[in-house]
């Protein structure tokens, strides 16, 4: 027995110096990084920003989860920036605030007082910056007058354009933009009077041919005027709802609304008759009532065609944030953005990626100057409020708008579940 122990023994540490029964070293895994998704959503947008296009353009932006205000991504905030048609987003708000989303415009026809069952004096048809009044609009007034059997007119057609003033053209607009000529009793669709310019005139015309056209008397003219204390309402017409209106604003960007809205803020919370000095003092106390202290701006229209206004996507992500968390006001606001790869002036854009059918914003063009601002939702949910202004460029539209778009891409994508990374 002590033989074979001993033999035993021998054989196993030969074994062992063979390193046959040597113990197999174990196996070590290779250490794994927690990629960070908040730094590689910045380092992403970081990337997008290194573009020829930024060697000599400006850019400034601001991301803000808006549930919890936590900034997701900026750059120059706080740079001034021509803001093109997102002065829109500012005009909508204030509009929606102090106006309400049920507010409507209205344009009356009136007649003197001492008519009688057939013959009238003068009768008298004022606007008050209806935006989208129609040209049946005016023929469904004169039809109220007919029903009420008159069959002569022996004044004039006096036309009442003092709600807003006269100033047409908006301050800073380049020669192009002045075909607006904003007046409170106007029709888009018919152009101003020829000798004039006056599109209140135009109006009146429209009147006394639809008159003459159904066999009533006019034997006075188409003047302008005031309407007296002392008449009567025959017929008045109402426009759709402000909710509606804004929607028609925002989503083609239509300039011509926006400066009816912008006047028109000025005449009900400052006074009659409506200016752009007025709108611009409402949009700035507005402003002031939400915001601690707005950072520094300068509007002097409410369409974005000036090249004097002025702001930064620290205030334009600020109105927002607001926005979004107004329940009275955020479900009209939003639903006036066009929405990526499907309306408005985004038809176009961000289709087939994440963003399309989420991503709502208001888009401004000028020359030399683009801008998105709007929402989206990430894909945890997330609501993202986002400003991204890029001006001083000389390029295309679309070589700003593609950076636009990646960045709203990427934001719309984003998760803030980690991934693994070798």
């Amino acid at each position: 027995m002590k033989i074979y122990a001993i033999l035993l023994v021998s054989v196993v540490l030969l074994l062992s110096g063979c390193g046959i029964l040597a113990p197999k070293p174990s196996e070590t895994e290779l250490p794994t990084t927690s990629v960070d998704p908040l730094e590689k959503l910045q380092t992403d947008i970081d990337a997008v920003l290194q573009a020829p296009l930024f060697t000599t353009a400006s850019i400034g932006i601001k991301v803000v989860a808006v549930e919890t205000g936590e900034v997701i991504y900026e750059k120059d905030p706080l740079k001034l920036h021509h803001p093109a048609s997102t002065t829109k987003l500012f005009t909508a708000a204030t509009a929606l605030a102090k106006l309400g989303s049920d507010y409507q415009f209205e344009t009356t026809l009136y007649v003197d007082t001492d008519m009688d069952a057939q013959v009238a004096g003068n009768i008298y048809l004022k606007g008050r910056a209806d935006p989208v009044l129609q040209p049946q609009d005016i023929v469904k007034l004169a039809d109220v007058l007919l029903e009420t059997g008159v069959k002569s007119i022996q004044g004039d057609i006096v036309v009442d354009e003092t709600y807003l003033d006269t100033i047409r053209d908006g301050p800073g607009w380049m020669w192009d933009d002045r075909p607006l000529r904003i007046s409170a009793l106007s029709i888009q669709q018919i152009e101003p009077d020829p000798g004039t310019r006056s599109r209140a005139l135009a109006c009146g015309y429209l009147l006394k041919t639809e008159l003459e056209q159904e066999d009533i008397e006019v034997t006075g003219s188409v003047v302008s005027g005031i309407v007296p204390p002392d008449v009567q309402v025959v017929a008045k017409h109402l426009s759709p709802p402000l909710a509606d209106i804004v929607k028609l604003m925002n989503k083609p960007s239509d300039n011509w609304i926006a400066e009816f809205l912008f006047k028109t803020i000025g005449a009900e919370v400052i006074g009659e008759p409506g200016t752009w000095t007025k709108g611009r003092q409402a949009v700035a106390e507005y402003l002031s009532e939400i915001m601690d202290e707005p950072p520094v701006h300068r509007f002097v229209d409410g369409s974005g065609l000036s090249r004097y206004n002025l702001i930064n996507a620290e205030l334009l992500t600020a109105l927002l944030v607001y926005m979004y968390q107004n329940f009275e006001l955020m479900p009209e606001y939003l639903a006036s953005l066009p929405i990526a790869g499907v309306d408005g002036t985004l038809r176009n854009r961000m289709q087939g990626v994440h963003a399309e059918k989420v991503l709502r914003a208001k888009t401004g063009t000028l020359s030399g100057v683009s801008a998105l601002a709007g929402y989206t939702v990430t894909s945890d949910d997330e609501v993202f409020a986002f400003s991204i202004l890029i001006s001083h460029y000389i390029a295309l539209p679309a070589s700003a708008r593609g950076i636009q778009d990646k960045i709203g891409n990427y934001l719309t994508g984003f998760s803030r579940r980690s991934e693994a990374k070798e």
